[in-house]
C-alpha cells in the first residue's frame, strides 16, 4: 500500500512539473494582448482626441489570438463599439470582388486578359475602343474607366440601385468612350471593379451575392456580412457621421455594388483578414486550399503605383514602407462612405490582421490601420 502511494505521489509530482514546464513555453496571451493594446492605444486614443471623432473599432489577429479595442461611441445615444457592431465598409468590398474574379481565373471561367465584352451581360455591346480593356485592368485600376458613373444623379439617394438601376449603369458603360486605348495609367474606379462584379457574373452564371456567400461568407463563418443587413443586425449598426461630424445618411447600394456595398463587423473581418494570411483553420472550420490560392492571386503585385513605391494588386495595394529595408510589406485596402472609414490590413511577416473602423468619413483609416501593423511586434 505504501509502495502505491508513494508512486501515486512520485507520478503527480512529475505531471506538476511537466505541466509547469510547459506553462513556461506556452506563448502568454495575456502579455501579447497586452502589448497589442499598449501599440493600439498609443496611436488611436490621441487620434481620436485630435480629429474629434466619435469612435472607433479596431480589431487585431495576431499568430490566430484575437483582440478587440473598442474607443469613443458607436451611436449618438452612446452604445459603445463592439466586436459584433456593424459598420459600412465602403471599398474594401473590392477585396471580396477580386478575390471572386481569383476563383473565376483559377477554375478557367474566366481569361484575365480577354475582352471585357466576352462576359458582358446579355444585350450589352462595349464600343469598340472598349473591347480592348480586359477584366485583369478593370481589377487593378488599368481600364482607363472614371471613379464612378458621369451621369449619375446629384442627390445621394437618388443613387441607389432602385433609383440608378443595373440597365442605367450597364447602358453607360456601353456608351463610355475611352481617352486612350487600354491598358492607360492607373486610375481609382469603383465603376470598373463594379463592372467587373457583372463580368463575373455572366461568366460564372451566379448570381455576386451568391457567389460570395457560398465561396467566401458560409465558408469563413461571416454570418454578419452583408449588403442588406438584417432587422436584428440593423440594431447593432453604427451611426455613420460626415467629414464634420453631422449625422450621415445611410450609404446607399448602388448598382455597381461588387465596388462598395458591404456592411461587416469586425470580428468578420478578421476572420477573412486571417484568410487572407492564409490560414488553413479559421473560426474552428477548414479554409479551402482553392480559396487560400485565390486570396494569393489577388494580392499579387502587378505594377508599381504613381508614388513609384506601392505596389498595385486586385484592389489590394502592397505597401512596402516607404522603401525601408528594414520594414516588411503589409497589405492593405481602405473604404470610405459618407459615413465611415474603414481599412483592413495584413501584414505576413508578422502573421497578422487588422481592421480598423471609424464612424465618420475622411478619417485616415488606412494610414492608422497601417501604423498599427507596422509597431506591433
Amino acid at each position: 500500500m505504501y509502495r502505491r502511494t508513494r508512486f501515486v505521489g512520485f507520478f503527480f509530482l512529475v505531471l506538476t512539473l511537466c505541466t509547469a514546464a510547459a506553462a513556461q513555453q506556452a506563448p502568454s496571451t495575456g502579455g501579447e494582448e497586452a502589448a497589442v493594446k499598449r501599440v493600439v492605444d498609443g496611436i488611436m486614443e490621441p487620434y481620436i482626441s485630435l480629429n474629434r471623432l466619435p469612435g472607433a473599432i479596431v480589431g487585431v489577429s495576431l499568430h490566430g489570438h484575437r483582440y478587440y479595442f473598442p474607443y469613443g461611441k458607436a451611436t449618438d445615444s452612446g452604445v459603445p463599439f463592439a466586436s459584433d457592431t456593424l459598420v459600412e465598409i465602403g471599398s474594401c468590398t473590392k477585396t471580396f470582388t477580386t478575390t471572386l474574379f481569383a476563383l473565376a481565373v483559377n477554375r478557367k471561367q474566366m481569361d484575365p486578359n480577354a475582352s471585357a465584352q466576352k462576359y458582358m451581360p446579355a444585350g450589352y455591346t462595349l464600343r469598340p475602343e472598349e473591347q480592348e480593356m480586359t477584366p485583369l485592368e478593370l481589377a487593378d485600376f488599368t481600364s482607363g474607366m472614371p471613379d464612378d458613373p458621369t451621369n449619375l444623379p446629384h442627390r445621394l439617394e437618388q443613387r441607389s440601385i432602385e433609383h440608378y438601376t443595373t440597365k442605367d449603369f450597364l447602358t453607360w458603360v456601353s456608351r463610355w468612350k475611352p481617352v486612350s486605348t487600354p491598358p492607360a495609367q492607373y486610375l481609382y474606379s469603383n465603376a470598373g471593379i463594379g463592372l467587373l462584379g457583372y463580368l463575373i457574373m455572366t461568366a460564372t452564371t451566379t448570381t455576386w451575392d451568391k457567389q460570395l456567400d457560398q465561396d467566401i461568407l458560409a465558408p469563413l463563418s461571416m454570418s454578419d456580412t452583408a449588403l442588406r443587413p438584417t432587422p436584428e443586425q440593423m440594431k447593432r449598426m453604427a451611426k455613420g457621421h460626415m467629414h464634420y461630424g453631422n449625422d450621415a445618411p445611410p450609404w446607399p447600394v448602388y448598382a455597381w455594388y461588387a465596388a462598395g456595398g458591404l456592411r461587416s463587423t469586425a470580428q468578420d473581418m478578421l476572420n477573412v483578414g486571417e484568410a487572407n494570411l492564409g490560414h488553413t483553420v479559421v473560426n474552428g472550420k477548414p479554409v479551402s486550399a482553392e480559396l487560400i490560392a485565390a486570396m494569393q492571386l489577388a494580392q499579387k503585385p502587378i505594377y508599381t503605383m504613381p508614388n513609384g513605391i506601392n505596389k498595385q494588386a486586385m484592389a489590394w495595394v502592397v505597401n512596402t514602407g516607404d522603401r525601408n529595408p528594414n520594414l516588411h510589406p503589409v497589405v492593405v485596402k481602405d473604404g470610405g462612405t459618407v459615413g465611415f472609414s474603414t481599412a483592413i490590413v495584413v501584414n505576413h511577416s508578422k502573421d497578422l490582421a487588422v481592421f480598423l473602423g471609424i464612424n465618420q468619413s475622411g478619417a485616415m483609416a488606412a494610414g492608422k490601420a497601417v501604423e498599427i501593423a507596422r509597431h506591433i511586434p
